[in-house]
């Protein structure tokens, strides 16, 4: 188990002190590295030779599980020296009553984790050291142990390690982030967890998230000095709901966001019908392109554009080895609601087949349709057609589809909606080493035509550089890996993270004033629904807290806390 997960993502030196680990202990400074790849890491078994201050020391159980109260707290005191006044230190501890080692012990053999200390021991002991304890939680996976040793057993069984989290300084301000998600498929993993994720990492930051459709709980200032509460594209079913939602937020002075990355001409019928009080009741909106943020500010002039990023660097290609095992060029395409793009290309396409043969591969994540009327052999379709229909798989499959790929086709069509499109597809590609061949909607913003990428904007340039691309392996190579120093130096989510943390403390500072606009925007709009305003309070007057709540698509509850 590594442990990348728990580091600050923006941290640039790191020091991990793993003891006397076993031979086949694996560090967590590979995969922390794909996050933040500008960190210099170091791995040492002790503090011996260790010189310089760092952004975050990671210690591992091997190191300490066995050590005495005293020995612990001068180790931790010696260790912290290392430390920036800022920086985060994280223990990880093996439970020695986990199953493994029981299992062991009954067997007669040694237990494979070495700790005499306990969970409480350490937490005592990281604080008498001057720390602040910040976080501390099991990190567990379930393993199969006789009935016996189960009920024998007065330990948690399945627990593999416990992770404490700890402070130099006084640590910062108790804040939570909060995220009603609307679309939990195609948007939420890069709009909402993919941030979450990077948020967790930060001292005395605390995420929760939860679907339409399942109860949450609104917390109180003495539960975190810090609140935002973001509406991740779920549209209010009526405007007294909207209000209603408004002045709960209000009234226990929590910061309400709106999420949206999806330009909102699908669902116009449904936000006029409320007066886009989505947008209108929110502090502010968080968005993912100018475009985007053009249109929503006539609703609200607080809008923030944060732009797509990968949440890791894959690996670069090793082009010198594809070359020398020569196979087809393959070139792919996946996206959802792009059918009519895709099609547009389907002559075009079809002529390479016949013209290149074995030569030309594909790779299609897309409808049924569109994968069969490509007149190819020597194409795979990516997922479960029977079940999916291809535009689910896991992100992984993604990945590894367009990784072992050369050329990935971007189509969009000039249109409203694909204008407020984001470029995250071209860094996707970019990332795992195919060169694109994109439309100029969305992707010549960002895109170096020759240089990181292709653009077409007509028939004959596509048929032109897909050729092109499909004959020069060399200026294939050139282009991808320019893209992916492209996507290495400015589109990772280490990088940008923290500027929307930034963003939501700036807003709290505000919030009276930002409360009192929102409250003025909707005044203008109240007359409007003053009917419907009266119903919907009529009908929860005993319950006025928790109507808009109850009355969220899908049956969402809020728990207001005693």
């Amino acid at each position: 188990m590594t442990f990348e997960t728990f580091i600050p993502a923006r941290a640039k030196n790191v020091l991990e002190l793993i003891g006397d680990a076993p031979t086949d202990f694996e560090t967590s400074e590979e995969k922390f590295l794909e996050i933040q790849p500008e960190c210099k890491y170091t791995v040492t078994e002790n503090l011996d030779g260790v010189k310089g201050i760092f952004d975050t020391i990671l210690i591992q159980s091997a190191l300490i599980g066995t050590l005495s109260n005293k020995k612990l707290v001068a180790l931790i005191k010696k260790i912290a020296m290392h430390l920036k006044n800022n920086g985060t230190m994280i223990f990880t501890l093996d439970n020695i009553g986990n199953a493994d080692n029981l299992n062991a012990i009954l067997e007669g053999k040694p237990p494979k984790f070495k700790v005499t200390l306990t969970r409480d021991e350490l937490n005592d002991a990281i604080e008498e050291a001057g720390l602040n304890v910040l976080r501390s939680l099991n990190a567990g996976r379930g393993t199969q142990v006789k009935r016996q040793i189960a009920d024998i057993a007065k330990t948690e069984l399945a627990v593999f390690v416990y992770i404490f989290t700890a402070y130099k300084s006084d640590p910062p301000k108790k804040t939570l982030i909060q995220t009603l998600i609307g679309e939990e498929t195609v948007c939420a993993p890069s709009r909402v967890h993919m941030p979450n994720a990077f948020f967790m990492t930060e001292p005395n930051v605390f995420i929760v998230a939860s679907r339409v459709g399942k109860p949450y709980r609104l917390f109180e200032r003495e539960q975190f000095e810090e609140r935002v509460f973001i509406n991740q594209r779920m549209c209010f079913p009526s405007f007294a709901v909207g209000l209603d939602f408004f002045n709960v937020l209000r009234e226990k002075e929590i910061l309400f966001v709106s999420e949206m990355d999806d330009h909102p001409v699908l669902w116009e019928d449904d936000y006029k019908k409320t007066a886009w009080i989505n947008f209108r009741a929110v502090h502010a909106i968080q968005t993912s392109t100018p475009y985007l943020a053009d249109f929503l500010s006539q609703f609200n002039p607080h809008v923030q554009v944060f732009p797509n990023h990968l949440r890791r660097l894959p690996p670069p290609r090793d082009f010198d080895y594809e070359f020398k095992h020569k196979r087809p060029v393959t070139i792919f395409f996946g996206a959802l609601n792009r059918d009519g793009d895709f099609i547009e290309l389907l002559p075009t396409l079809n002529k390479f087949a016949r013209q290149y043969g074995n030569k030309l591969a594909f790779k299609i994540l897309s409808r049924r349709n569109l994968f069969d009327a490509l007149e190819s052999d020597n194409k795979t379709f990516v997922g479960d057609m029977n079940k999916y229909e291809g535009q689910f798989v896991s992100y992984e499959a993604y990945e590894a589809a367009i990784r072992s790929s050369d050329i990935a086709l971007l189509p969009l069509r000039d249109n409203e909606f694909n204008r407020s499109k984001s470029d995250l597809k071209f860094i996707e590609c970019a990332g795992s080493g195919a060169v694109v061949l994109a439309s100029p909607v969305v992707y010549s913003k960002t895109v170096e035509e020759g240089r990181t990428g292709f653009i077409y904007r007509d028939e004959k340039e596509f048929t032109n550089k897909l050729n092109l691309l499909i004959r020069n392996r060399n200026l294939r190579r050139m282009v991808a890996e320019a893209a992916y120093a492209y996507v290495k130096r400015e589109r990772l989510m280490s990088q940008h993270y923290q500027e929307r943390l930034e963003w939501y403390r700036e807003l709290l500072l505000r919030l009276p004033e930002l409360t009192a606009e929102a409250a003025k925007r909707l005044e203008k709009f109240v007359p409007l629904f003053r009917r419907e305003i009266a119903e919907f309070r009529a009908r929860f007057a005993k319950d006025s807290q928790q109507g808009a709540a109850k009355n969220l698509q899908g049956g969402a509850e809020i728990i207001i806390p005693e």
